[in-house]
């Protein structure tokens, strides 16, 4: 027999998702989840041969109590008989959770017996939907993905507009299974509220992390004196680290802002730095060291604090989702942990780097030859106080994960997604709002994509920096890349700028530096011209790549 890992996942986050009623159809695609549901006691199980009427009687259960009512049918034309019910449970708001089993991805269209078309057939009249693939490995990537997206089905149904979910899961044969013990099944829970929790709800969660090392991680977010408060106010704990990232836009007293840095002399799985529970507020995280710090970290829990309609699962540890304000709901904690401090040395570890950590990158800049880690180092500290900084994706943005500058207004990039597309573009219409200096830095290859943005209508306190290292730099040091043979060809695709005659034909003032002292000689004018301006920082591709490796490079 085989174990069919995706069906029991489902019948226990079921159960601890506090759904009490399943309605069962016939079927031998569904053998799995019905052997699966079968397991789970606490599961009361109703046998309805019509999928149709079935869906309507689960809509009857749900409509007694608001309880979400499973419903679950075979391959094929079964799940289309749950539309009608599926649609009025839509527009009902009741939290109906189909789950349909289907055949595997690779025989859909082969005229294959009870295959058709099923992931996103209810799209038009549910909340959220998922595809499920078969897999066999319930600890690896596949095992992780289906426990999330069951998680996120089943919070959506239940959310405060509630409402219908649909559950596809691929089987392949054999059917009947046996179910080992899964130990890594557990529910993500959700706190929401429509702006700040509740004195209680705060006091629970204060309770839990009293006693616990906690790291605190700010990812991309607009500029919040709130924000800041709050977590200088946790980085004063002993028990609390928090970490900025560049573009998470807060400052303040005892936060580790060079996230890059700071983790370079840490250990992945070192018991003293991992924390027992770490909280994120903000966008998608740039570091990639950090997230393979913690994802190592196979104890840690994550709560992720926001309003969001997703579980956004980056370190593979996520228990909470907190739908709340996360300024309001960071200074919260913060007061509430500050009333009873415990005795712990957590925040002390990671304060005793802070030396090392400064005499380590301040000896690998100076002994970095001519490159974009010496150019970042010496513009860096000479962006005026109040410029709007715009970074591009790529290098960019990963170099000012190494500097701090805390005179500087704000500082954006396009993490969202993380394309080079249009970043020149968004820093225009940044610059167009902003009545300050409003400053991009941007690679060649981002340059190069979005030069059409230099027609477009931006003020005289616009500037750009390009850094000019013969296309996508990024792809010689990555390790997924720099090995690859074709790397300069097809990758770094060398665009060949000509930034000069752009900025020409552009109406831009044109700066050039090609070494650390035309750099220092260059800056103060490009950045105090009355004109829009770019400044062309040429560098070596090869010692670029060079020494930003030897740079994050282990003694």
């Amino acid at each position: 027999m085989s174990a069919k890992y995706s069906c029991q996942t489902i019948a226990a986050l079921l159960r601890l998702h506090d759904v009490r009623d399943v309605v069962l159809s016939p079927g031998s695609r569904n053998l799995p989840i019905i052997q699966a549901i079968d397991e789970e006691e606490s599961l009361r199980k109703h046998i309805v041969i019509d999928e149709r009427s079935a869906a309507f009687m689960a809509l009857g259960m749900a409509q007694a109590d608001r309880r979400p009512v499973a419903v679950v049918c075979t391959s094929g034309t079964a799940l289309l008989n749950y539309a009608p019910a599926v649609a009025e449970a839509f527009y009902q708001h009741l939290p109906l959770i189909v789950i349909s089993a289907d055949r595997p991805g690779q025989w859909i269209d082969q005229d294959d017996s009870q295959t058709i078309r099923q992931p996103g057939a209810l799209a038009n009249f549910v909340k959220y939907s998922c595809d499920l693939p078969d897999y066999d490995d319930p600890s690896g990537e596949m095992g992780w993905y289906a426990r999330r997206c069951v998680n996120d089905a089943l919070l959506a149904a239940v959310s405060p507009d509630t409402g219908p979910v649909h559950i596809n899961v691929q089987l392949s044969e054999p059917l009947l299974c046996d179910f080992p013990v899964l130990e890594d099944i557990r529910p993500i829970r959700c706190l929401r509220a429509d702006d700040t929790l509740t004195r209680e709800q705060v006091k629970e969660l204060a309770v839990v992390l009293r006693h616990k090392k906690v790291m605190v991680v700010a990812g991309f977010m607009s500029p919040s004196s709130v924000m800041s408060q709050g977590l200088t106010m946790l980085a004063s704990l002993p028990n609390v680290v928090v970490l900025a990232e560049t573009t998470a836009n807060v400052y303040g007293r005892g936060i580790f802002h060079c996230v890059d840095r700071i983790l370079t002399l840490v250990n992945d799985g070192d018991p003293v730095f991992t924390p027992d529970i770490v909280i994120t507020v903000g966008g998608p995280l740039v570091s990639r060291h950090l997230k393979a710090f913690l994802r190592a970290a196979p104890s840690v829990r994550h709560w992720s604090v926001g309003h969001s309609h997703v579980s956004a699962d980056v370190f593979k540890h996520l228990e909470m989702r907190i739908n709340a304000s996360a300024d309001k709901f960071i200074h919260a904690i913060a007061d509430a942990l500050a009333q009873e401090q415990t005795a712990c040395t957590y925040a002390a570890a990671w304060h005793s780097l802070r030396v090392a950590d400064n005499k380590r990158h301040d000896k690998r800049v100076s002994l970095s030859g001519w490159s974009s880690l010496k150019a970042f180092a010496t513009f860096w500290p000479m962006i005026q106080p109040r410029t709007n900084v715009q970074l591009s994706n790529g290098t960019c943005v990963r170099y000012a994960q190494l500097f701090y500058n805390p005179s500087i207004h704000s500082c954006h990039c396009n993490r969202g997604v993380s394309g080079i597309d249009g970043c020149t573009s968004t820093a225009v219409g940044a610059s167009m709002i902003y009545e300050g200096i409003t400053l991009l830095v941007t690679g060649d290859m981002s340059f190069a994509y979005d030069s059409g943005a230099l027609a477009l209508p931006a003020p005289d306190r616009f500037k750009i920096i390009v850094m000019n290292n013969g296309g996508g730099g990024i792809f010689r040091f990555i390790k997924a890349t720099r090995s690859y043979s074709g790397v300069e060809k097809y990758l770094c695709a060398d665009p060949h700028l000509q930034v000069r005659n752009l900025a020409e034909l552009s109406g831009y003032a044109y700066f050039r530096a090609e070494s650390e002292e035309q750099l220092r000689s260059s800056f103060e004018a490009f950045m105090h011209t009355p004109s829009r301006a770019i400044l062309e920082i040429v560098l070596p591709p090869d010692l670029d790549a060079k020494a930003i490796t030897d740079y994050f490079r282990h003694e």
